[in-house]
C-alpha cells in the first residue's frame, strides 16, 4: 500500500521534540471530557465501562481513624472521551508510514507499531467547527463536514494550519444518555466527509476530533465508513478523538482562540486511551 506519512517517532517516556504556540495568560479552562461512569454510553463495538469500588472506608481501619478507599476499573480503550492512535486501524495489514502489524500484536502485549505510547502530545491553538451553526439546524445523518462546508466556515475566521487541533460538533453530545440516538442507532450519524478529512491534512494539523462516537459521517446505518479514518490515521498519521464534550464551549461562542491540551495514557500496545482534553481561554 501508499501512504502520504512517514513513520512515527515513538517518544514515550522520553522527552518530545516538537513546535506549538504556548498561549500567554489565560483565563480558565474548559472541561471537555465526558463523565466515566457505570453504564455510561458506549459504541457498540468496544466492551463497557465498569466500576467497582472493591475497598470502602470503615472496612479496614489504619491507626489514628484513618482509613483508605480503591476502586478497580475495566474499560476499552475507546470508552468516553478517547484518542485513536495510529495502530487502531490498518490497510493491507500496514499502519502509518507503511508498517506491516498483522505479525507485530499480541493479545497482552497490544500492538507493536502505531500504539498510543508514540502519539505525540495534543497540543496546539484550537479550533471549534460548529454545525448546528454552520447549517442554521439540528444536523442530521444527511448532513457532512466536507471541503465546501470548511471553506465556507473559515471564510472570515483564522483558519487551521500546522500543529492546529480542529473539533467538531454535530450537537449530537445533547442525546449523550439516550444511547440509541447519540450514536445513530439504525439510522447514521453526521460527521466528517473524506474531502473534509483531506482538506484537513492539506494544511497540517496535529490532531482532529469530534463529539460523535465514531467522528466521520455515516449516512447509511448498514454501510460501514471508515474512509476517513483510513486517510487521517494511515495515510496522514493524524490521529483522531472522539465523544468530546464540546457543549458548553459552543455555548459561549468560543470557536477559536483557545489552546488545546491533551494526551493519552501511556498504554503498552493501545489502539486507544481515554483522555480528559481541557481548552484553555486567553485573559
Amino acid at each position: 500500500m501508499t501512504t502520504t506519512s512517514a513513520a512515527p517517532v515513538p517518544w514515550g517516556g522520553d522527552r518530545w521534540r516538537g513546535e506549538t504556540a504556548w498561549p500567554g495568560r489565560t483565563s480558565g479552562a474548559y472541561d471537555l471530557a465526558v463523565l466515566l461512569e457505570e453504564g455510561m454510553t458506549q459504541h457498540a463495538a468496544h466492551p463497557p465501562y465498569s466500576y467497582r469500588l472493591v475497598k470502602k472506608h470503615g472496612e479496614h481501619n489504619y491507626p489514628k481513624g484513618i482509613s483508605a478507599a480503591m476502586e478497580l476499573m475495566s474499560m476499552p480503550g475507546h470508552c468516553g472521551t478517547h484518542v485513536d492512535s495510529l495502530g487502531h486501524i490498518s490497510v493491507d495489514g500496514c499502519t502509518a508510514g507503511g508498517r506491516e502489524i498483522e505479525s507485530r500484536q499480541s493479545e497482552t502485549g497490544g500492538v507493536a507499531v502505531g500504539s498510543v505510547e508514540e502519539l505525540p502530545p495534543l497540543v496546539g491553538p484550537g479550533h471549534l467547527v460548529d454545525g448546528e451553526v454552520l447549517f442554521g439546524r439540528e444536523m442530521t445523518h444527511r448532513d457532512s463536514f466536507g471541503a465546501g462546508e470548511l471553506e465556507a466556515w473559515f471564510a472570515g475566521r483564522p483558519a487551521p494550519g500546522p500543529g492546529s487541533i480542529v473539533l467538531f460538533r454535530t450537537g449530537l453530545m445533547k442525546h449523550w444518555r439516550d444511547p440509541e440516538r447519540y450514536l445513530g442507532t439504525g439510522v447514521g450519524v453526521p460527521g466528517v466527509s473524506l474531502s473534509g478529512a483531506r482538506w484537513l491534512s492539506e494544511r497540517g494539523v496535529r490532531a482532529v476530533g469530534g463529539d460523535t462516537a465514531s467522528f466521520e459521517h455515516k449516512p447509511e446505518w448498514t454501510v460501514p465508513a471508515l474512509d476517513v479514518h483510513v486517510h487521517l490515521l494511515v495515510e496522514a498519521a493524524i490521529p483522531i478523538m472522539e465523544s468530546v464534550y464540546l457543549e458548553r464551549l459552543a455555548a459561549d461562542g468560543v470557536h477559536d482562540g483557545f489552546f488545546f491540551v491533551a494526551a493519552p495514557l501511556r498504554i503498552k500496545g493501545g489502539t486507544g486511551s481515554p483522555i480528559r482534553p481541557l481548552a484553555f481561554v486567553p485573559a
